[in-house]
C-alpha cells in the first residue's frame, strides 16, 4: 500500500481558512534530555545542559532591503561553530498542480529555478483581514507593508521537475553514510496536507524485477536498499539491522509492528513514554525487530503502512491521520585485533519521520471523528512550532513535554542528532496562506543548532550484559503469559499454521496462482530479455562494422601480400644470379691468387738461378776451354747455361700465356658486366614498358567505360525526351478533342435554342402554316441528326488517330528499349572480350592484380547492364500497361459514342413519328407546342452536355496517363543516371588505385635494378684493380727474366740458395658462371626439391 504524490490527490478548495496554523510566540527553553529517537549517551551531558545559563529572549529585527514589490528573506548562517554545533538542514519540495487545482484554474504562485536550486519565490497579494489574524509572519519580516513577492533561501529547493531519486541523493544518501559512521540522524517531512509528505518519505514500496526500488519509491525504501547494498558489499563485516515503526494517533502511541496490534480498538491509551537515565526518552514495550535483508525490511515496513491510520478528506484522498516514526538501528562490529583490544560495536540510528499534514477543518470537510483527528494533529504541530520558536529565540524553557511528538523529536531538535527537515508546499494561490506559513516555519527552523556526537561504542561485555537483562525480562513476561489457561501460541505462529492447513486444502487453486506468477515472471524476463537483446543487437552492429573494416583491411593486406610475394620471388631470383656471379668471381680470384703465388715463387727461383748463372758468365769462353775447368764441369756449365736459356724462354712464354689468360679473364669479366648491365637495363626497360602498357590499357578501358556511360546517359535522355514528346502529343490530341466536342455541343445548343425561339415568336402569326412548320422542324431535326452523325464520325476518326498515335509511340518506345537491351548486351560482350584480351597481354607480377581488377570490372558491367535491362523491361511493362489503358479508354469512349449515335437515331425516328401524328392532331398539340419544344431542346442540350462530360473525363484520364508515363520515365532516367555516375566514380577510383599500384611496382623494379647495377660496377672496379696488380707483377717477371738472359752467367760459387727442381701447380682451366637462364632453372629445381635456402629466407625476412 503506497502513497501517491500530492498531484494525484484531490485538490483544495479556495474557501477562506479560519484554523490555519500560525507561528507561536517565543517562549522559554527548558533543559533538553535525550529522546527515544537517540542512542544512549553518557548522562553527564544532561547535567551540563542543566547548568546552562538562561539568556533573555531576543526579538527578530525587521527585514532590511525590502522594496514595495519584492523582498528576500535572509537565512541564518550555516556551518560548524567552535563548540561543534551545526544548523539543522532544511530543504523545500514544491509539487506540481493537482487535477482539482487545474480544474479550479488556481494559478501558480511559486517560482523555482530548475529541479534543484537554493531559492523559492512566492507571489503574494494583500490577504483578507479575516486571514491576517492567523498569519503572523508579516510582523516579523515585513512590517506593515505587504510586498508582491517573497524569496526564501534554503539548503536545497526541489522544483516540480525533481524526481524521487534526486531527492534521495541530495537529502538522505549523505546522512546514511553518517549513520554508518556512528551518528544518529533524523529526516522528517512537514507541510500542509496534500503536498506530498508521505509520497516523499514512503512512495511505492514494491521492488522492480532487479530487486531495486521503483522510480516512485520514497526515501525510506531507498535508504533500506542502499543500507543493505553497502553492508552486503563488505564481505568481512559483521552487522545487524533492527527496525521499529511507531505511530502517534490522537496523542496515543501505537507499535505498528507488534504481533498483538488491534488498531483503533486497543482502548488502552497506547504505549507509555518514560525517561531513562542513560537512554533518555524511551517507549515502553516498543517492538524492535531484526531484519536480515532488504525484502524482510520492506515486509516490515509494508506491514506497518497497512496498519497506519489514513482517511479521505476534501483535500486529500489518502490523508495521513497520524504521525509515524520509522527507526533503523545499525550495529557494525569493529575488530579489536589491530588495536590489541576487545571487539567493539559501532552503533548508528536513522529516524525517518512522516508528520501528518496541517489542515483547516473548514476546507478539509472534517467532522466528528475526523475533526477530532485534525484538532489533535494541529495541536501537536502547534507545539512543535513553539518548540522551534523557543530554540530560535534561545529561551530558557522549551515546551517539549506539552506534546508526545515534541518529546519524541527532542534529541533531533537541539540535541546530538543530525537533522534534516523536508518542507513540502503547494504551488497554487488557493493554498497561499499555508505555503507561506510552511516556508516561514522552515526558515525559522534553519536557525536551530544541534551538536552531533558519535555514539559510544559498545563492548562485547556490555552487549552480553544487556542481552542477559533482556532475556530475564522476556522470561518474566513469558511466564506471566503462560499462567493463563490453555496453550499459548503467538498469533503469528497460529496464523502460519492456519495458512499451512489452508494451503494443503487448496493445491489446485494454488497451482493456478503459481501459473499466474510464472506468467508474470515470464513477462518480466521477456522484458529484461528484450532490453538485453537491444543491447546485444547494438553490440552485434558494432561488431559487424568492426569485422567489415577488418575484412577490408585483410583484403588490402592480401593484395599487398600478392604483390610483395611477386617482388620477393623476383628479388630471390636476382639474389641467386648475384650469388652465382659472386661465386664465379671468388673462383676466378682463387685462380688468380694461385697464379700470383706461382709467379712469385718463380720470380724468386729465377733470381737464384740468375745469380747461379751469373757466376759462370764471366769469360765463359775462358772458363769453358780452360784446362783448369774439368771437362765434366764445363759440360755441366754449358748444359746449365743452355738450360737457363731454355728456362728463361719457357718462363717468358708461360708469363706471356698468363698475361693472355688474364687478358681473356678481364675481357670475359667486362663482357659479363656489360651483359649483366644490358640485361638489367633491358629488364628495367621491359618493366617500364609493361607498366606503361598496363597503364595505357587501363586508360583505354576507362575511356571505353566513360564512352559507354555517356552513351547510356544519352540513351536515357533520349528516352526521357521521347516520353515527354509522347505526353505532349497526347495532351495536344486531348485539347483538340475537347475543343471539337465543346464546339459541337455549343452549336447544338445554339441551334436548338434558336429553333425554339423562332417557333415561339411566330406561333400566333402562323397558325395556318403549322404543317409547313412541322415539315421544317423535321428537316431541322434531320439536319441536327446529320450534323451529330458527322461530328461523331469525325470524333471517332480523331479518337482512332489518338489511339494509333499512342500505340505507335508505345511500340516505338518498346522497340527502342529492346534495341537498347541488345546494344547493352553487345557492349557487355565487347567489353568482356577486350578485358580478356587485355588480361592475356599483361605479364609479370601484375597478373593477379589485373585479374582481380578485370573480374571486378566484369562484375560491375554485368550488374549495370542487368540493372538497365531490368529497368528497360519495367519500362516495357509500363508502356504495355499504358497501351492497354489507352485501348480501354478508347473502347469506353467508342461505346459512349455509339450509344449517343443510337440515341440520336432514335430521336430522329421519334421526330418522324411526331411529324405524322402532329399533322393528324394539330389542334390537340397547339396549346402544348411550347412546352414540348422547350422540353425537346433541354433534352438535346442535356444529351450533348452528358456527351461533353464523358469526353472530358476521357481526356482527363488520357492526360493523367500521359503525365504519369512522362514522370515515371523521367524518374527512371534520373535513377539510371545516378547509378551510372556512381559506377563511373567507382571505376575512376579503381583506375587511380591501379595506376598507383603500377607506379609503385615500377619504382620498386627501378630501385632493384639500380642496386644490382651499382653492385656490379663496384665488383668490376675491384676486379680491374686486381687485374692491374697481377699484370704489373707479370711484367716484372718478364722484365727480370729478360735481364737474367742478357746478363750472362757468373762464376759458379756455391751459395746454397740455388732453387731445387719442383713441380709447378698451375691451374690451366677454371669454372665459369653459367648463363642466367641455367642458373635460375637450377635454383628453381633445388627450390622444388629441398625448399627455400636459409640465405634467401633471411633476405625475405629482411624484406618483410
Amino acid at each position: 500500500m503506497s502513497r501517491r504524490p500530492a498531484t494525484s490527490r484531490a485538490g483544495m478548495s479556495r474557501t477562506a481558512s479560519s484554523a490555519s496554523i500560525s507561528m507561536p510566540p517565543p517562549s522559554r527553553i527548558p533543559n533538553r534530555p535525550p529522546s527515544v529517537m537517540s542512542v544512549s549517551q553518557p548522562s553527564h551531558e544532561r547535567d551540563d545542559r542543566d547548568s546552562r545559563a538562561s539568556s533573555p529572549p531576543k526579538r527578530m529585527r525587521k527585514g532590511t532591503g525590502v522594496t514595495m514589490t519584492s523582498r528576500k528573506i535572509e537565512a541564518p548562517g550555516m556551518g560548524i561553530n567552535m563548540d561543534g554545533e551545526i544548523n539543522i538542514q532544511v530543504v523545500v519540495r514544491c509539487r506540481g498542480r493537482s487535477q482539482q487545482e487545474v480544474d479550479q484554474a488556481s494559478p501558480v504562485i511559486t517560482t523555482t529555478t530548475g529541479p534543484i536550486s537554493k531559492m523559492v519565490t512566492v507571489e503574494t497579494n494583500p490577504l483578507p483581514s479575516a486571514t491576517l489574524s492567523t498569519f503572523t509572519t508579516a510582523s516579523v519580516y515585513g512590517g506593515t507593508h505587504h510586498p508582491t513577492t517573497k524569496t526564501y533561501p534554503f539548503d536545497k529547493v526541489f522544483g516540480p521537475e525533481a524526481d524521487q531519486t534526486m531527492v534521495f541523493n541530495e537529502v538522505a544518501e549523505g546522512m546514511l553514510g553518517e549513520v554508518l559512521s556512528g551518528y544518529n540522524c533524523t529526516i522528517f517531512a512537514y507541510g500542509q496536507t496534500g503536498t506530498g509528505k508521505t509520497y516523499t518519505m514512503q512512495g511505492d514500496l514494491e521492488l522492480t524485477n532487479l530487486d531495486t526500488p521503483k522510480s516512485t519509491a520514497g526515501i525510506v525504501p531507498r535508504v533500506l536498499h542502499s543500507l543493505f547494498s553497502i553492508l552486503e558489499s563488505q564481505a568481512d563485516t559483521e552487522y545487524s539491522v533492527k527496525c521499529s515503526y511507531v505511530e502517534l494517533y490522537n496523542e496515543e502511541l501505537r507499535d505498528l509492528l507488534a504481533p498483538e496490534y488491534r488498531g483503533e480498538q486497543s482502548g488502552t491509551g497506547g504505549l507509555k513514554l518514560y525517561e531513562d537515565g542513560k537512554k533518555g526518552t524511551m517507549i515502553q514495550g516498543l517492538e524492535e525487530t531484526g531484519v536480515r535483508n532488504l525484502k524482510e525490511a520492506l515486509g516490515m515496513l509494508d506491514k506497518g503502512v497497512k496498519r497506519r491510520q489514513t482517511a479521505e478528506t476534501k483535500m486529500n484522498t489518502e490523508s495521513s491521520r497520524s504521525h509515524t516514526i520509522f527507526s533503523i538501528t545499525v550495529h557494525v562490529k569493529e575488530s579489536g585485533m589491530q588495536r590489541g583490544g576487545e571487539d567493539m560495536l559501532r552503533i548508528g540510528k536513522f529516524n525517518l519521520v512522516d508528520l501528518a499534514g496541517s489542515e483547516a477543518i473548514g476546507r478539509s470537510g472534517a467532522t466528528d471523528k475526523r475533526a477530532r483527528e485534525a484538532g489533535m494533529i494541529n495541536q501537536s504541530l502547534l507545539t512543535l512550532g513553539r518548540v522551534i520558536s523557543a530554540l530560535v529565540e534561545k529561551g530558557s524553557h522549551i515546551p517539549y513535554r506539552e506534546s508526545k511528538l515534541t518529546r519524541l523529536l527532542q534529541d533531533s531538535l537541539g540535541g546530538r542528532t543530525k537533522t534534516c527537515i523536508v518542507a513540502t508546499i503547494s504551488p497554487t494561490r488557493s493554498n497561499m496562506e499555508e505555503t507561506l506559513s510552511t516556508l516561514d516555519y522552515a526558515i525559522r527552523a534553519k536557525s536551530i543548532r544541534n551538536r552531533p556526537e558519535v555514539n559510544a561504542h559498545l563492548t562485547k561485555t556490555g552487549l552480553l550484559k544487556e542481552y542477559v537483562g533482556d532475556i530475564e525480562r522476556l522470561k518474566a513476561e513469558l511466564a506471566a503469559t503462560r499462567e493463563k489457561n490453555g496453550i499459548y501460541i503467538p498469533e503469528d505462529q497460529w496464523r502460519e499454521m492456519h495458512e499451512v492447513q489452508v494451503k494443503q486444502k487448496s493445491d489446485y487453486d494454488e497451482a493456478k496462482l503459481k501459473a499466474s506468477v510464472i506468467e508474470v515472471a515470464l513477462d518480466t524476463k521477456k522484458k529484461e530479455f528484450d532490453e538485453v537483446s537491444v543491447r546485444l543487437l547494438a553490440t552485434v552492429d558494432e561488431l559487424a562494422q568492426v569485422r567489415e573494416a577488418e575484412k577490408q583491411l585483410m583484403e588490402m593486406l592480401d593484395e599487398t601480400k600478392i604483390v610483395l610475394d611477386a617482388i620477393k620471388t623476383r628479388l630471390d631470383e636476382e639474389t641467386v644470379i648475384s650469388q652465382a656471379y659472386m661465386q664465379g668471381e671468388e673462383r676466378l680470384d682463387a685462380v688468380a691468387g694461385g697464379l700470383k703465388k706461382v709467379a712469385t715463387e718463380s720470380v724468386n727461383d729465377v733470381g737464384g738461378l740468375f745469380e747461379k748463372i751469373g757466376r759462370f758468365t764471366i769469360s765463359s769462353e775462358v772458363f769453358i776451354h780452360s784446362p783448369l775447368v774439368p771437362a765434366r764441369k764445363a759440360k755441366i756449365l754449358g748444359s746449365n747455361a743452355s738450360a737457363a736459356t731454355r728456362f728463361g724462354g719457357e718462363l717468358q712464354g708461360l708469363s706471356q700465356n698468363l698475361r693472355n689468360g688474364l687478358s681473356q679473364l678481364q675481357s670475359a669479366h667486362e663482357n659479363f658486366g656489360q651483359e649483366l648491365q644490358i640485361e638489367m637495363e633491358t629488364y628495367a626497360l621491359k618493366g617500364q614498358h609493361a607498366t606503361q602498357h598496363d597503364l595505357a590499357a587501363l586508360d583505354r578501358s576507362f575511356v571505353a567505360f566513360n564512352d559507354l556511360s555517356q552513351k547510356l546517359a544519352s540513351s536515357n535522355e533520349k528516352g526521357q525526351r521521347e516520353a515527354s514528346d509522347l505526353s505532349k502529343s497526347l495532351l495536344a490530341v486531348k485539347d483538340e478533342v475537347q475543343s471539337s466536342v465543346h464546339e459541337w455541343a455549343q452549336g447544338v445548343s445554339d441551334r436548338s435554342k434558336s429553333m425554339v425561339d423562332e417557333l415561339l415568336e411566330h406561333q400566333q402569326q402562323h397558325l395556318t402554316a403549322v404543317g409547313s412548320v412541322l415539315d421544317s422542324t423535321a428537316s431541322l431535326v434531320d439536319a441536327i441528326i446529320t450534323t451529330a452523325q458527322e461530328h461523331l464520325a469525325a470524333e471517332s476518326v480523331s479518337a482512332l488517330h489518338a489511339r494509333d498515335l499512342a500505340v505507335q509511340t508505345s511500340s516505338s518506345e518498346i522497340a527502342r528499349l529492346r534495341s537498347q537491351n541488345v546494344l547493352l548486351a553487345k557492349l557487355l560482350s565487347e567489353e568482356k572480350a577486350k578485358t580478356a584480351k587485355l588480361r592475356t597481354e599483361l605479364i609479370g607480377n601484375l597478373t593477379s592484380m589485373i585479374e582481380n581488377f578485370t573480374d571486378e570490372q566484369d562484375k560491375g558491367w554485368s550488374a549495370v547492364v542487368d540493372k538497365v535491362k531490368i529497368d528497360n523491361e519495367k519500362s516495357v511493362e509500363k508502356m504495355e500497361e499504358l497501351d492497354e489503358e489507352a485501348r480501354r479508354v478508347w473502347e469506353e469512349g467508342d461505346g459512349r459514342r455509339k450509344l449517343f449515335e443510337n440515341q440520336v437515331r432514335s430521336g430522329g425516328e421519334t421526330a418522324v413519328l411526331q411529324k405524322g401524328e402532329g399533322q393528324m392532331a394539330l389542334r390537340q398539340v397547339r396549346e402544348g407546342l411550347k412546352e414540348r419544344l422547350e422540353s425537346y431542346g433541354q433534352e438535346t442540350m442535356g444529351e450533348a452536355g452528358a456527351h461533353v462530360e464523358m469526353m472530358d473525363d476521357f481526356c482527363v484520364k488520357m492526360a493523367k496517363s500521359a503525365t504519369s508515363v512522362a514522370n515515371k520515365s523521367t524518374a527512371r532516367g534520373k535513377k539510371n543516371s545516378e547509378i551510372m555516375e556512381a559506377l563511373v566514380k567507382n571505376a575512376k577510383s579503381t583506375h587511380q588505385a591501379s595506376q598507383a599500384r603500377s607506379s609503385a611496382m615500377a619504382d620498386s623494379i627501378n630501385s632493384l635494378t639500380s642496386t644490382l647495377l651499382t653492385s656490379q660496377s663496384s665488383s668490376s672496379a675491384t676486379f680491374s684493380e686486381a687485374y692491374s696488380a697481377t699484370e704489373s707483377n707479370l711484367n716484372s717477371i718478364i722484365s727480370s727474366t729478360a735481364d737474367f738472359l742478357q746478363s750472362g752467367i757468373q762464376e759458379d760459387i756455391p751459395t746454397g740458395i740455388t732453387p731445387r727442381k719442383k713441380v709447378w701447380n698451375v691451374q690451366a682451366e677454371w669454372e665459369r658462371t653459367g648463363p642466367r637462364e641455367a642458373v635460375l632453372a637450377s635454383w628453381r629445381k633445388r627450390q622444388e626439391a629441398v625448399g627455400q635456402p636459409e640465405s634467401q629466407s633471411g633476405v625475405r625476412d629482411e624484406l618483410s
